[in-house]
């Protein structure tokens, strides 16, 4: 498949100094290789969550897959998971491009874009991908170059698959020369992540320790915030005696220091030592990595940290919202401001302006109605997701079969 002229007119202005040397830096994986794209933090977010879920349902088949998450410089990098490479890249450049299809040989792009990179389209198709476009309302060149005779039909030939969050934006993808059967109405792409495991035979035993009481968890709290826990787990116990607070601190070194803290308040475990859950435990500190799916199982409704303060959040609230938890918050949404606005717009949140308000919002969100409206209509937002994300799983994972195979 060749360029054509508009296209290598394009190539050629779209070497930058320093990209051959950052295409050269392209992490090995092994194959089959899926290559996502990003150029805003929240499509960062999406993809992440969406090649988490896409590696997890196809090592449940037993199979391998690895994945590329490319995104523009100067973004937050996703976390680091096995089998997984983030690399921030010179927007839309020919020779990263051209690097990433010869080292690693992807067999699908998807974009996830504000704008269509046109230099990593025209090259990952020419070298055999399958390229789809996701989250896109309607086909954006840059610049000019929407207006160069025979650019923007040849870029539109190249792309296999177009994922529309509505049929309305069907008309301007087909002006643009996408054929009609190459577009899929999925719906918005979301930034649900996976729902985080836990082991059961835990929790079991936990739920057992707290002896059915209320309980309510404020995860990931940096330090600054640690008062105004305290106070608003003074206002949860006026409310009710036997409600209990799971306390988990952004920075798990802070586990001891608050247990000697609380001990003069409260009847305080401290999970690194394995104290016992009694009837009179009242905070349980929880200073461990890796078992936030088991704090969420446990508690009815939960603060998210760093949303009252400038340090903005620590966590993404849809971990929240697909384990079933009445969700409170401050304004500071850090890098998760739209997940935070579509559980709001659902009503699956209750958002607060001062410190002062949270006990009131914890003692609102624990009764029982309120918990139960709330931790329903989260789940509606996360299982929404998960329907686009499986739409565009499964054409990715269409790429993976051999040529002819069913």
């Amino acid at each position: 498949m060749l360029h054509s002229a508009a296209e290598r007119l394009y190539l050629m202005l779209h070497h930058r100094a320093g990209a051959t040397a950052q295409a050269a830096s392209v992490p090995h994986l092994d194959g089959p290789v899926i290559w996502l794209h990003a150029d805003t933090q929240h499509a960062v977010s999406q993809l992440d969550a969406l090649s988490d879920t896409m590696m997890h349902q196809y090592a449940e088949r037993g199979e391998h897959v690895s994945v590329l998450l490319s995104f523009s410089a100067g973004l937050q990098p996703p976390a680091e998971i096995p089998g997984r490479a983030a690399l921030p890249i010179v927007a839309d450049n020919a020779d990263i491009a051209t690097g990433i299809m010869t080292q690693l040989a992807p067999v699908a792009l998807l974009v996830a874009a504000q704008r269509l990179p046109l230099a990593l389209i025209s090259i990952a198709a020419t070298g055999g991908a399958k390229v789809m476009i996701a989250d896109m309302g309607s086909p954006r060149l840059p610049g000019f170059w929407g207006h160069v005779p025979g650019l923007c039909s040849t870029v539109m030939g190249r792309i296999h698959r177009v994922f529309l969050s509505s049929a309305s934006q069907r008309t301007s993808w087909a002006k643009a020369g996408v054929a009609q059967d190459r577009m899929l109405v999925s719906g918005p792409l979301n930034d649900a992540p996976l729902a985080l495991g836990c082991n059961e035979a835990e929790r079991d035993m936990l739920a057992q320790s707290f002896r059915q009481r209320t309980v309510w968890l404020a995860i990931g709290v940096p330090e600054v915030e640690e008062a105004m826990i305290v106070a608003a787990h003074r206002a949860a116990l006026r409310d009710s005696h036997r409600v209990a607070l799971i306390l988990h601190p952004s920075d798990p070194m802070r586990g001891a220091a608050l247990k000697a803290e609380l001990e003069p308040k409260f009847n305080t475990a401290l999970r690194s030592v394995d104290d016992l859950i009694t009837p009179d435990t009242q905070v349980y500190v929880v200073d461990t990595e890796g078992e936030r799916g088991l704090w969420y199982r446990l508690a009815v409704a939960c603060y998210i940290g760093g949303t009252l303060d400038k340090t903005g959040a620590t966590v993404s609230p849809m971990e929240a919202a697909g384990l079933g938890c009445a969700i409170v918050h401050g304004r500071e949404t850090g890098p998760f401001e739209q997940a935070f606005q579509r559980l709001s717009n659902a009503k699956a949140t209750s958002r607060i302006q001062r410190r002062e308000a949270l006990g009131q919002a914890i003692c609102a969100a624990l009764r029982p109605d309120q918990a139960a409206q709330m931790a329903h209509q989260g789940w509606q937002v996360v299982s929404e997701g998960a329907e686009t994300a499986d739409m565009m799983i499964a054409a990715l994972m269409e790429t993976l079969q051999p040529a002819g195979a069913a």
